[in-house]
């Protein structure tokens, strides 16, 4: 038997067999778009710390005519096989702190153009063996 403060859901079947429920809680308020399979696609949950998205499904694509900004106190972009970054102009990686990048190999590759290293302080290379011109 339902709690009295447990609303039930407010369905709305919408085309193609998929279906939008809004429940209503005291902690949370959760919107639920269901695919034709029965699963969630996307759920808006509402809490008083504001609200979360929750997408699942084989994919998702974000797409935007002009501008598109992620501002966050701390952003982790996270990918199980790979992750690719491309731009058809330039691309700038700026810290204000450290830079690190750690891989089990790394390939710098300039298609057109000079590789410039500028240091303030040292520049140190540091291998087994330092290959020049080979």
């Amino acid at each position: 038997m339902p709690e009295e403060h447990d609303a039930p859901a407010t369905a709305l079947e919408l085309v193609g067999q998929h279906r939008v429920e809004l429940r209503r809680d005291p902690a949370v308020d959760t919107l639920e778009l269901f695919g034709r399979d029965g699963k969630v696609v996307l759920a808006i949950e509402v809490r008083e710390t504001g609200p979360v998205l929750r997408f699942e499904g084989a994919g998702l694509t974000l797409k935007a005519a002009g501008e598109l900004v992620l501002d966050a106190k701390k952003l982790t972009l996270r990918s199980e096989e790979a992750l690719s970054l491309s731009t058809g102009g330039d691309l700038d990686l700026v810290a204000a702190g450290d830079l690190r990048s750690t891989a089990r190999v790394q390939t710098i590759t300039a298609e057109l153009g000079d590789v410039r290293v500028e240091a303030n302080d040292d520049v140190r290379i540091d291998g087994e063996r330092v290959l020049v011109n080979c």
